[in-house]
């Protein structure tokens, strides 16, 4: 009633005349103070330290207090060439792995007439962690494209899958296959396919760049007069993005379309080639889509706009090549003498394949047509005229223009490369994770014959990187000679929690800051060297499309080295905070017996009681321990490799003493494990009395020792590094985090988390992060406790409290404890209460954060909750009817609101669980949203405006 007589009281103090102004409003302010007694947040701030306590947080930060460090400086100049050194040695395998193959399909060329597995067909297969899908490592299985003859295909004998086999004892190497010229594909480990009938390897840029040595600009000119309609025209646009998706990323592509007269796409495209992106790629394809055929056929001015595209973007380097797909009769001019022109002009560089199609040709055509491919009139005075390929298909539904244009490739001198070439990183189909494909080419009697090819896991190739104790304010980064990106903090990360195909790759959309491109241009020329650099790093404030990220300004150095190998034009940087360090616990010792209860009850035995904890098998009577590749020396040893009951056991035994060869754990991880243990029995007692209510009880080290209570198995492959919650607790040092609430995978039903940082003992301001620890409860016992705390929100009738966190999402509020469908997503404020958060949005105590999502090309808008020094202690809005109130030593605010008619209105029209980035922002109050950013496709880059005001969005 005390917020129902403010509002009464402010709304009669605006009417009085001055000398009562001042008397009412003194009169206002004292019902404030006595109306903010009903919400003090610092009874929730006592409550959630409780909590914090009750899991163990004071506790275990007093075991880190104790202890004492020893700061070791790094030497980054011998850091990064190690590192690189173990990348460059894991190519050189592959490039061995590789070699033996294709020696061994030279040897054999395909002797064999047994027909193998069927890859679209069902056959007998496991699951394996390796691959993360079911193959057979005993065989490999076959596809071809429903248009090539399996009478003339011939297959790999059993001596090529010796070699297949042999070559997963490299660790790093994943899928396995040859492709062939003649359309075959060979896939081992032998796994379901899909799409069989319409997949030609030949068609793919891992195959299409072991062709060349010299990227490719490539200008497709199709004819859409009265000839080309119905089927001839769907064909020959099938055909034309046929060849679109042959070139790799250095190629650049062109498209002309023709009758009477000749057009290109519009925009950036008039008049300069592209990078096929998958933005180019979509707007190639809306354009074929929309071209219809009639009219005549000029095919001057059709070759002049083609020669136009291929001058603009002319550089002596690339290979240059015009296809030329035509029905009917040139209507106009001498289409000879264009070429000879044009071509001269560009020293004869341009190679000209043309495509008749259809009944229409006349033999006179037809004869156009291959004069234009042997470009006759050219002189080679003026350079070597390379001659090209007329191929005449009359019978376009038994003949496939898709396969002969997608092979135009193959007439053209082919050189017979030595190293393996690599593609740019993209997302495996089956396992999720960033891969990429390295090739080598197969040369039967001397001829290009088709290409041997492995994929090769990321996340593995680069270990030492993603599990380098770097400390905090550091990263490292990987490019190639042509500026593109294969790994850093600001790409998704390759081990595959939250995967995005990335088509923004320059290193200078995520190397924005100090003087970086000396560092650039060194890495680029393959040298090696240091330099300091004034940078800026962002950090991840939790998840990259609801919370943004935040801002470090950084006095930084800079070590970078080449990556050595066959096929390498790769080049390692480590980025480090001057006068980094790494601190080394002193004065503990061996774990004891009894320390260490491995979380794989099927590899070990567990105590009893051993039951079930809400959906998990568990035990009551220990914890249970996981270690991630983090906390082992070489992690690449660790990764992906199945667990075994004698590898648990020799973790045992040596953590006990029975042994004393180290298994390759680290000596920071064995302390982790000796420090963490006394919360087993704090766990077991004083915390089980306390606090029954919590679901679950968990801390989680910086060096990958997971310890949870009750002990249960955890996924294989689970590294809370990699998870939202535990980026966001880093984040937020010294705080309770309170996350929104979610849906648990464990079956505790629909829970809240509460996470703090364990930091570095001493006395050290800027202490280092040592671990995270936590606990889940109900949200139903989250409301019942506020409740109980405040009787305020108990009056449901006119009151309803709301908790939010500092980037304004929910984390209480009647929605979650009344709504009967599963919660998918947090739900920001915005969604649930316009009032509130207009408010909040006009007194700036909730303002929005832009960050550049390179994904999507969009700019991200997330918000932040913070208030201003004038109402630090918090505020109320007697206009708008609620008070706010920050709870101090959390990430959280407290909010009384008073309940109105008609208060169910939001600020946006999407529902709560809508992708932020598929929502446009309209207009001050809106949901989490994006706007456009001005991107330059035909460049594939943001203008220079945009990339200096807005950081990128981390993941």
């Amino acid at each position: 009633m005390k917020l129902i007589f403010v509002m009464l009281l402010t709304s009669l103090c605006k009417t009085m005349r001055v000398p009562y102004l001042f008397v009412c409003l003194f009169i206002v302010n004292q019902v404030v103070l006595t109306s903010a007694q009903d919400i003090n947040a610092g009874i929730l701030s006592d409550e959630l330290n409780k909590v914090a306590d009750s899991v163990g947080w004071s506790f275990l930060q007093g075991e880190y207090n104790k202890l004492q460090y020893r700061e070791k400086n790094i030497d980054g100049i011998m850091l990064v060439r190690e590192i690189a050194g173990k990348i460059g040695g894991r190519m050189i395998e592959v490039d061995n792995a590789l070699k033996k193959l294709k020696e061994a399909v030279e040897e054999d060329q395909l002797s064999s007439d047994y027909v193998p597995q069927d890859c679209c067909v069902d056959g007998e297969y496991k699951g394996n962690l390796r691959f993360r899908t079911d193959v057979s490592e005993d065989k490999f299985c076959y596809s071809k494209p429903s248009y090539v003859n399996l009478e003339n295909i011939r297959f790999p004998s059993t001596n090529i899958l010796t070699v297949l086999k042999t070559n997963l004892d490299v660790k790093h190497l994943q899928f396995q296959y040859i492709a062939m010229n003649s359309g075959l594909y060979i896939n081992y480990p032998a796994t379901k396919l899909t799409d069989c009938d319409t997949y030609d390897p030949r068609f793919r840029p891992f195959y299409v760049s072991t062709t060349t040595s010299s990227p490719r600009d490539v200008v497709v000119i199709i004819e859409t007069s009265s000839s080309m309609r119905g089927d001839i025209l769907f064909e020959a646009r099938h055909a034309v993005l046929t060849v679109m998706e042959t070139l790799d990323v250095e190629d650049r592509f062109g498209l002309v379309v023709f009758n009477d007269i000749a057009k290109t796409l519009g925009g950036c495209y008039e008049n300069q080639l592209v990078p096929v992106t998958s933005a180019t790629k979509k707007s190639f394809r809306n354009f074929l889509s929309s071209q219809t055929g009639e009219g005549g056929a000029n095919y001057v001015n059709a070759l002049r706009k083609a020669f136009l595209l291929l001058k603009t973007n002319y550089t002596e380097t690339r290979d240059q090549i015009l296809l030329f797909v035509s029905a009917g009769k040139n209507t106009e001019g001498n289409p000879l003498e264009v070429i000879r022109d044009e071509n001269e002009a560009l020293q004869n560089r341009v190679i000209i394949n043309t495509y008749g199609i259809g009944t229409g040709l006349r033999t006179s055509d037809q004869e156009l047509l291959k004069n234009m491919a042997e470009q006759i009139l050219n002189n080679n005075t003026y350079g070597f005229v390379t001659r090209g390929k007329s191929t005449i298909i009359t019978d376009i539904m038994t003949s496939s223009l898709r396969e002969i244009m997608g092979t135009y490739y193959v007439d053209l001198s082919v050189p017979i490369a030595t190293s393996p070439t690599y593609t740019q990183p993209y997302i495996d189909f089956f396992i999720n994770e960033s891969i990429i494909t390295g090739c080598l080419p197969v040369a039967f009697n001397g001829a290009f014959s088709g290409v041997v090819c492995a994929d090769i896991l990321i996340s593995e190739l680069v270990a030492e990187i993603l599990y380098l104790k770097k400390e905090e304010f550091s990263y490292a980064f990987i490019i190639d000679g042509e500026e593109r990106t294969m790994l850093h903090p600001l790409l998704t990360d390759p081990r595959g929690i939250i995967m995005q195909e990335q088509d923004i790759n320059n290193i200078y959309n995520f190397e924005t800051s100090g003087d970086v491109s000396k560092v650039i241009d060194s890495m680029k020329k393959g040298l090696d060297s240091q330099t300091s650099v004034k940078t800026t790093i962002i950090e991840a404030r939790g998840e990259k499309l609801f919370e943004g990220d935040s801002k470090v300004y950084l006095d930084a150095v800079y070590y970078w080295t080449p990556i050595v190998a066959p096929g390498s034009n790769l080049s390692l940087c480590i980025v480090m905070k001057q006068n980094n360090t790494v601190s080394n616990k002193d004065g503990l010792t061996r774990p004891s017996d009894g320390d260490f209860l491995y979380h794989r009850w099927d590899l070990n035995q567990w105590p009893a009681p051993f039951c079930r904890h809400f959906s998990r098998y568990a035990t009551e009577a220990k914890s249970t321990v996981k270690l991630t590749p983090d906390a082992f020396i070489e992690a690449y040893s660790y990764t992906g490799v199945k667990e075994t009951e004698v590898r648990v056991k020799q973790y045992k035994d040596y953590l006990s003493g029975a042994i004393t060869t180290n298994p390759g754990l680290k000596a920071s991880a064995v302390n982790s494990i000796r420090l963490t243990y006394p919360l087993e029995k704090f766990w077991t007692t004083t915390s089980k009395k306390e606090a029954p209510y919590l679901a679950w009880r968990y801390v989680m080290t910086e060096d990958g020792v997971i310890r949870t209570y009750p002990g249960i198995r955890l996924k294989d492959d689970y590294n809370h590094k990699l998870r939202t919650w535990y980026r966001r607790t880093a984040a937020q040092k010294s705080l309770n985090v309170l996350s929104a609430p979610y849906e648990d995978s464990w079956g505790s039903g629909r829970i809240i988390s509460l996470t703090k940082t364990i930091l570095q003992g001493g006395s050290n301001p800027d202490r280092k992060l040592e671990a995270v620890i936590g606990t889940d409860f109900s949200v139903f016992y989250f409301k019942q406790m506020l409740e109980d705390k405040y009787p305020i929100c108990a009056n449901k009738t006119n009151y309803i409290c709301i908790v939010i966190d500092n980037s304004g999402f929910l984390v209480m509020h009647p929605f979650y404890t009344e709504t009967t469908t599963p919660i998918k997503a947090p739900v920001h404020i915005t969604y649930k209460e316009e009032r509130i958060s207009r408010s909040l949005i006009s007194r700036t105590v909730m303002y929005q954060q832009p960050c550049r999502d390179t994904g999507n090309k969009k700019e991200q808008i997330t918000f932040r909750v913070n208030l201003p020094k004038s109402v630090s202690s918090g505020f109320l809005d007697s206009d708008e009817g609620y008070e706010m109130r920050p709870v101090a030593g959390s990430n959280v605010y407290l909010i009384l609101k008073h309940r109105r008619l008609q208060d169910e209105e939001t600020c946006c029209t999407s529902g709560p669980y809508t992708s932020s980035s598929s929502i446009q922002c309209t207009g001050v109050c809106n949901c989490l949203c994006y706007k456009e950013l001005s991107f330059n496709e035909c460049k594939n880059e943001y203008d220079t405006i945009t990339h200096d005001r807005y950081p990128i969005c981390k993941y």
